[in-house]
């Protein structure tokens, strides 16, 4: 995909690309040239940008509200069932 910017063409990646690098993205694992294009997508495309904006704070309020304790209990828990079997 190409897009202009500022009176000049950048290439970009797609928005199906886009939300599948979101997830690393907020990790911070994407680095590189992966990092870089999701970022200049991001600068280019408001509904992209809202979409992370969104998982940002999903993920900040999940965290807030420590469901990932939540979980690891759980999945300890039925471990420990199918264990039993």
């Amino acid at each position: 995909m190409h897009m202009r910017k500022r009176g000049k063409q950048v290439n970009s990646i797609s928005c199906t690309e886009a939300l599948g690098r979101v997830f690393d993205y907020l990790d911070q694992e994407l680095t590189g040239r992966k990092l870089e294009e999701l970022e200049r997508h991001l600068e280019e495309c408001r509904h992209c940008y809202g979409r992370v904006e969104f998982e940002k704070m999903l993920k900040a309020k999940l965290r807030e509200l420590n469901v990932e304790a939540d979980v690891l209990r759980l999945r300890e828990r039925i471990d420990a069932l199918v264990e039993q079997f």
